[in-house]
């Protein structure tokens, strides 16, 4: 039983005028991903670590010492987020995952328990993991950077891809951030003004009260085109509706699913009124196609 697993880390630099959280990198599982940015703020070198991993028993695990660098030129908040998922082959496999960020000062781990449970279960303490389930807040200076994948009940032949994005920034009105590619009932849904059946922007709700101090909210934008997209991307905006303020933004990977090309975010933001905006992938037919929708956070 051998299935062969490439793994790529893609880690990009914090685009200029960091809004609170904005992708600075990506970990792709069987790829290789390269967002440019700047040298502000937050960066992680080097851009690509790849990294080999034959699976032949039903558990394991293997760690890599030292696979890039993290800077910090001010306290910032980071989290590890898995995004896209795809598998082929009859196969099982539950993978976890670890990082840890060491500095000559500090010391920080960010456990990434069931990054992906493909014809298993995977079982994970229900407790909020700084650095996985929210941003974990990063003193400056110059980290480290290991990774520990690990995996049981795997079974069978195939190969699968994982994306995980790298996300950094600074402030903490709000962040957008992504979910893994699922099925989701969007039966009660709200679309954007302007959707139609070729692209949509759907919102879970357009009114949400806070809890904890933040409002939640899914998005889902979806694009029906045949045709392969290289490099399918959205980039998600959120505006303070009065300011015109870009109080945080993200670019996520689209995941294909036959003819179509979606992405799954996850809003959380303080009381205010926003804007929500998508902007969709470049088709070479329908450019530069923005969609977008009104947020109301309540107390």
């Amino acid at each position: 039983m051998k299935a062969l697993i490439s793994l790529a880390v893609v880690l990009a630099i914090a685009a200029a005028s960091l809004a609170y959280l904005s992708s600075v990198g990506v970990i792709d599982i069987e790829g290789t991903v390269n967002v440019p940015g700047s040298r502000e703020a937050v960066s992680v070198t080097p851009r690509v670590i790849e990294m080999s991993l034959s699976i032949s028993n039903s558990s394991g695990e293997v760690v890599e010492e030292g696979v890039g660098v993290l800077r910090a030129e001010e306290e910032a908040e980071v989290i590890f987020r898995p995004v896209i998922e795809e598998v082929s082959g009859d196969l099982a496999l539950s993978l976890s995952g670890e990082v840890t960020l060491t500095s000559s000062t500090r010391n920080y781990t960010i456990p990434m328990p069931c990054l992906m449970t493909v014809n298993t279960t995977c079982y994970r303490v229900m407790m909020v993991i700084p650095g996985y389930d929210v941003p974990l807040k990063v003193s400056p200076g110059e980290y480290s950077m290991s990774l520990k994948l690990r995996w049981d009940s795997a079974r069978g032949r195939g190969h699968f891809k994982l994306k995980i994005l790298v996300i950094a920034g600074s402030g903490g009105r709000a962040y957008i951030l992504p979910l893994t590619s699922e099925q989701v009932d969007t039966t009660n849904w709200v679309a954007a003004e302007g959707s139609t059946r070729t692209y949509s922007l759907l919102l879970e709700k357009q009114v949400v009260r806070a809890c904890g101090g933040y409002g939640e909210v899914k998005a889902l934008a979806w694009l029906f085109f045949p045709n392969e997209i290289k490099e399918a991307k959205y980039l998600f905006k959120l505006i303070d509706k009065y300011s015109g303020e870009v109080i945080a933004k993200l670019e996520l990977p689209a995941h294909r699913t036959s003819t179509y090309y979606e992405a799954l975010a996850l809003i959380k933001a303080k009381p205010g009124t926003y804007i929500l905006e998508a902007t969709y992938p470049d088709t070479g037919e329908s450019n530069g196609v923005t969609l977008s929708a009104e947020l109301l956070v309540k107390e």
